[in-house]
């Protein structure tokens, strides 16, 4: 299911705006809202979706979830919409609503004529004059808690003496054509220049049976963080403007709608509208052993070596997370963070949002109790006129089910199970082709020239919703959830230089149906290399729910068998605690190969018989830099890559260790290779 949104952005203010504001309401304080249910009466009395209605919400009543959107007020319990707000801000922004009743029938909901469009502007008018009337019998005044304001300004609360504007009215209409079924949009405006009923915003949400809740919270979380250009998380689509990603980006946060896996808030969100726990000094923080909070938003670009124990609590109780500056990024690139936070799922903290969004239907994995990480991208003012400015699909898991170079079956499946009932190309994860560099998660709709016409175009998607494995098909919709998110103890416990998903930074290509910035900077088109990486001790330390984790810039050590494919690879001076840059474990083997996922949209080469729309790998040393062979390891470059030395930079090799250099593969020695 695709839900589709819009948002009609005011312009851009000036330098006295901050997120921490809101972009048009206010984030902080009392909100309520005024919903509005309507039905749509056809020419000809004839219910154009009649044959689509279903136990939730039967014609002439009110949907059976009608109550469980939002609480009227203090002490209720049922307002799924309440609790987000409550459970996201820690009780910073509280979220209201009530609805208003047809005085000629409170028991049913206001009747719309229409071919199938609705004008909320009179829609609302002509509601007006029959009445006010909700459910809790709240004066018109209870919706109009705020001051109307620019984008990102300070918010201030009414008085007395302003004119009535309702904050926000929300339509939710069971029977339209547009919006479609589970889908909507909001607008930061009045609705009705003419008539007698002011808005500071408003949205309209239609649905012929299920609850709407999750595209509502997505529409109106754009009052709050931004237009369309904070598409992320599972809630970007194609002609929403330029995207800094080929593939589409799932993930979880306030952004999220369709695509999206985990329903909760990320910890980019409350960065931005300055939520935190009321006890915390920092808000992105974690603690030491000994109960201590510290401050973990870490920049490593100074080159020193850390290396430190810390404890993360669970993400939706506490707001614990790691945040890592990834060094090594030229300042007229887009600059990457690394976050990491604790969701030890609803089964340990009782939110029903720290939860896959189709978990409970069987048709995703189950959220597993873990570490869960992602990579920002830009997007990191809070003031100023870059505020709200930046490209959309910003955030990128990083699952600990790593990162492959897709396989493709060549036969469509159907998922006819499941919630989207589509035809899919079959995927498969083959643990050859990793390729933590430049591949693409399980948490992607996969970029792909499914024409064949030599250029990917932003509408040529491949969604991962029918995995196989060995000989069996599996319809369990990976890209919106697996247990293989979670990094564990028992499971893939690291991230770092050499492991899959790897702590190096993101390519990035910024997209609009063509090159923005023609694949020149901005993007990020080369992998600097790093020696960050942040181990998980141990679990359930010293508390239940907690994990103690190592974090250290200094690690250099490539061990095991690592693959790494990117048209651009760079090692850099590396902090490290030994007196080299990069070190090959004993027995471990490095293998340079071509990658086969696409990044390129519009150009492609032919390795093996294979259309690749990439580049083939070239790695440079930079001058200064020394890398270590250790014995019995082995480096091998494959598939026309290409390993170049810079003057100053140097290969250490000790006995024993070998490289091996196809024939249509080299190496450029400008520097030197020493071998003991």
């Amino acid at each position: 299911m695709l839900l589709t949104s819009a948002l009609f952005s005011p312009a851009q203010q000036g330098a006295d705006i901050n997120t921490r504001n809101g972009y048009v309401l206010p984030a902080h304080g009392v909100f309520r809202i005024l919903l509005v249910f309507v039905e749509i009466e056809y020419p000809g009395g004839t219910d154009k979706f009649a044959s689509e209605v279903g136990e939730y919400w039967k014609p002439g009543r009110y949907p059976s979830w009608a109550n469980e959107l939002f609480d009227s007020g203090p002490g209720k319990t049922k307002g799924l919409g309440t609790r987000y707000y409550n459970e996201s801000s820690f009780g910073d922004f509280v979220v209201y609503g009530d609805i208003l009743l047809n005085p000629e029938n409170p028991s049913a909901p206001f009747v719309y004529k229409s071919d199938g469009r609705v004008d909320a502007g009179a829609l609302i008018n002509s509601i007006w004059a029959k009445g006010f009337l909700t459910q809790n019998n709240l004066p018109p005044d209870s919706f109009n808690l705020w001051k109307k304001s620019k984008a990102g300004a300070t918010k201030i609360k009414s008085d007395s003496s302003d004119l009535m504007y309702f904050d926000h009215i929300m339509f939710i209409v069971r029977n339209s054509t547009y919006p479609g079924n589970l889908s909507g949009y909001a607008s930061p405006g009045n609705l009705s220049a003419k008539g007698p009923v002011k808005t500071d915003s408003y949205s309209l949400f239609s649905t012929r049976n299920a609850s709407p809740l999750h595209i509502m919270l997505h529409e109106f979380n754009h009052l709050l963080l931004g237009g369309n250009n904070v598409h992320c998380c599972g809630g970007n689509h194609a002609a929403s403007g330029a995207q800094l990603f080929m593939s589409f980006q799932g993930g979880w946060g306030m952004m999220g709608a369709a695509n999206k896996s985990l329903l909760t808030c990320n910890g980019w969100d409350r960065y931005k509208l300055c939520w935190k726990l009321p006890a915390k000094k920092w808000f992105i923080s974690a603690g030491t052993t000994t109960g201590e909070e510290v401050n973990t938003d870490f920049d490593f670009s100074d080159g020193k070596c850390i290396d430190t124990v810390l404890v993360i609590r669970d993400f939706v109780k506490y707001g614990d997370a790691i945040r890592i500056r990834l060094p090594g990024i030229p300042s007229s690139e887009y600059q990457q963070w690394l976050w990491i936070e604790n969701h030890q799922t609803q089964s340990f903290n009782g939110s029903p949002f720290d939860v896959f969004q189709y978990q409970s239907s069987g048709c995703s994995g189950v959220a597993a109790p873990g570490l869960y990480a992602y990579i920002q991208v830009a997007h990191n003012a809070l003031d100023g006129k870059n505020a709200f400015s930046d490209p959309a699909d910003f955030i990128r898991v990083l699952p600990a089910s790593g990162m492959y170079d897709i396989q493709w079956g060549d036969t469509m499946v159907r998922n006819n199970w499941c919630v989207n009932n589509e035809l899919s190309f079959p995927f498969e994860r083959i643990r050859s082709k990793q390729n933590a560099l430049s591949g693409n998660s399980v948490a992607e709709i996969v970029a792909w020239d499914n024409n064949n016409d030599g250029r990917i175009a932003e509408s040529e998607k491949r969604l991962q919703a029918i995995e196989k494995m060995g000989t069996e098909i599996h319809n369990n919709l990976s890209y919106l959830g697996e247990a293989g998110y979670a990094f564990c103890k028992n499971g893939n416990s690291k991230i770092g230089v050499a492991s899959n998903p790897s702590t190096a930074n993101s390519l990035t290509l910024l997209n609009d149906d063509r090159l923005v910035n023609k694949g020149k900077a901005p993007d990020n088109r080369i992998i600097y290399l790093n020696s960050v990486s942040i181990e998980i001790v141990k679990e359930n330390y010293p508390n239940r729910g907690e994990i103690l984790v190592r974090v250290r810039n200094g690690d250099n050590l490539v061990s095991g068998n690592v693959r790494w494919c990117a048209p651009h690879i760079i090692l850099p001076k590396l902090a490290s605690d030994n007196k080299y840059d990069l070190v090959l474990d004993e027995k471990s083997r490095l293998t340079f190969d071509i990658g086969y996922t696409p990044t390129y949209s519009d150009s492609s080469i032919v390795v093996n018989g294979i259309r690749c729309f990439t580049s083939t790998t070239w790695f440079e040393m930079l001058p200064g830099t020394r890398m270590y062979l250790s014995p019995k390891s082995k480096l091998i470059l494959k598939n026309r890559s290409v390993f170049y030395i810079h003057p100053g930079a140097e290969l250490i090799v000790a006995k024993g260790a070998k490289i091996v250099v196809s024939d249509d593969s080299k190496m450029i020695i400008d520097g030197t290779i020493t071998r003991l």
